[in-house]
């Protein structure tokens, strides 16, 4: 399913290209060459988009104190295990994680603080990814406090993070020029917006309190 899901999203993503430069009218050799130039980077997020489908990042799972690849991948699929087994009550026997891997270089990121490193978790199956969206609430119970504020994220495609990026910019951008102090401008990942709301109104809930984003 998740596989027809990207495959429907580079079509869209062709077509719109292709009726953008219908639009704009630009024609001949360079007409050619800038469609063939967009639509290959479709098809490349496309394939970037299933690689990463399987894929789950996790904040908040502490690093093992060590300087052994093995040991330190070792601790973390046990980590991660229990928060999966015992945090969100799932089967075991229902998902295999296939490996586990710490982001950015370096021991920690930023190296001069104790702040532990995104984990970055792989399944044999893109299906568990929906399956730890549903059952994340279940942290909200977890014995174990670092378990309460994990948060996790799908592992998105370079073309779905500069898009996230430029909306926060957008509305950042937006905060600093709104002069009527009693409205905000909110970005709506679901719906890929920027939004202004008033002090008080219904607005998208924010990111920091998602368990699962």
């Amino acid at each position: 399913m998740e596989k027809d899901k990207i495959k429907s999203e580079v079509r869209d993503d062709i077509v719109g290209v292709l009726q953008d430069h219908e639009k704009t009218g630009v024609g001949g050799t360079v007409k050619k060459e800038q469609v063939k130039v967009e639509v290959q980077e479709a098809l490349e997020d496309e394939k970037d988009k299933a690689f990463r489908a399987g894929n789950l990042i996790i904040a908040g799972v502490p690093e093992p104190d060590t300087d052994d690849m093995d040991a330190g991948n070792s601790a973390d699929l046990a980590s991660v295990t229990r928060l999966f087994t015992d945090g969100m009550k799932l089967d075991p026997d229902s998902y295999r994680i296939t490996n586990t891997t710490r982001l950015y270089r370096g021991r920690k990121e930023p190296a001069d603080t104790n702040k532990d490193r995104l984990l970055r978790v792989r399944f044999d199956s893109s299906d568990m990814v929906g399956k730890v969206a549903r059952a994340s609430p279940e942290l909200e119970n977890a014995a174990d406090s670092w378990m309460k504020n994990t948060r996790i994220f799908r592992d998105r495609s370079k073309k779905e993070r500069d898009e996230r990026r430029e909306l926060i910019r957008e509305a950042h951008t937006k905060n600093n020029e709104e002069e009527d102090s009693d409205y905000k401008w909110y970005v709506d990942f679901s719906n890929k917006k920027v939004l202004r709301k008033k002090e008080g109104e219904e607005r998208p809930r924010p990111f920091r309190t998602q368990k699962y984003r």
